[in-house]
């Protein structure tokens, strides 16, 4: 039997696979927005408050208790935006102008704060790779190069480094009221401001080249490059010891720590690597992608999926290479359950 082709050239032929791109995005659109994309935001939003109290719990005096909480914080606030940011996809299914305002209104004052608390966290990945790469490395010098007074300093520098450098993204867009003939009502709608309008190249260079550098690919590849220098060095340790068969409780509890914190770099660094890539996909291939818009769509459904697994997967790390973590974890448990009963 001879096989059937469909004829691109044909315009009939072309409207129907259209409309079947169509259809399949917008059962992937409700698919994410309204299903995958909310349900990992909640799972981030109670794994890190869940880290928050055990950390907490353990008392903030190491440098690795200050890192891992401040990096909590971030994943939290970063989970709770993405959440509001979905709120339009449900109301869209109730009332879609509403759906509409909503979503103006977060693109022009919350679509840029998770990529701020994004920024952070690859931030704070990379530190803690380099803080046991000394550890590691010069054991004798971790206490003086990291104390918690300096540790402290250095995520506030974080924090304030990373507002600095997104200050622009806060001023690129603007609402203003419009008539909708199709709605015969008037809606909020967006528009780029002057500073976006007048120096809009340096402006989306700044941003799409300059910041994806500094708060994505250099952190990336500081993280990879000291893990793999870690493991190397655990590696060696690891044979060392087993020919000297030490086995001092207070090594393993360091090696322990080692071994979760290295974890959580090379964990991270994966689910970063789609994300990091996919980003530079997009601005290498920019007026391939605008004229294939919906490939540009499904591209940034795949950031968004990827980029808040990295917010919700460290609690699994904790809970299964920290016996401490997962002890703390069960005595709050059993705390809330006793006076739930009183």
């Amino acid at each position: 039997m001879a096989l059937t082709y469909l004829n691109s050239s044909n315009p009939l032929s072309t409207s129907v696979l259209q409309e079947l791109q169509d259809v399949v995005i917008n059962i992937m659109d409700m698919f994410i927005f309204c299903g995958l994309l909310p349900l990992l935001s909640v799972c981030g939003l109670l794994t890190n408050i869940l880290n928050i109290l055990v950390l907490s719990k353990y008392g903030l005096h190491e440098t690795t208790s200050l890192l891992l909480f401040s990096l909590s914080v971030s994943d939290l606030f970063y989970s709770l935006v993405q959440l509001f940011l979905r709120l339009h996809s449900f109301v869209a299914l109730i009332d879609p102008l509403l759906a509409m305002s909503l979503k103006t209104i977060s693109v022009v004052y919350i679509a840029f704060i998770p990529g701020y608390f994004g920024a952070i966290s690859n931030l704070h990945t990379t530190i803690i790779a380099v803080e046991r790469l000394v550890a590691v490395c010069f054991p004798l010098k971790m206490s003086w190069v990291f104390t918690p007074y300096r540790m402290t300093l250095l995520l506030v520098i974080v924090y304030f480094y990373v507002v600095v450098l997104l200050m622009p993204s806060w001023f690129l867009y603007e609402p203003f009221w419009t008539f909708d003939p199709s709605t015969n009502m008037t809606i909020i709608a967006i528009k780029p401001t002057l500073f976006f309008k007048r120096d809009f190249e340096s402006i989306t260079q700044y941003l799409y080249l300059g910041l994806l550098n500094l708060l994505s690919t250099l952190p990336f590849v500081n993280t990879v490059v000291c893990s793999i220098v870690i493991g190397y060095k655990m590696t060696v340790r690891r044979k060392t010891s087993l020919t000297k068969m030490s086995s001092l409780s207070k090594d393993v509890k360091e090696k322990k720590v080692i071994k979760m914190m290295l974890t959580v770099c090379v964990v991270n660094s994966c689910v970063s690597l789609p994300v990091m890539a996919t980003d530079l996909f997009l601005v290498c291939n920019n007026t391939l992608i605008q004229s294939v818009n919906k490939m540009y769509y499904l591209l940034q459904k795949s950031i968004l999926v990827f980029s808040q697994v990295n917010a919700t997967i460290n609690f699994i790390i904790y809970i299964s290479l920290s016996s401490k973590f997962a002890s703390t974890l069960e005595q709050i448990y059993s705390c809330g359950v006793k006076k739930n009963k009183k």
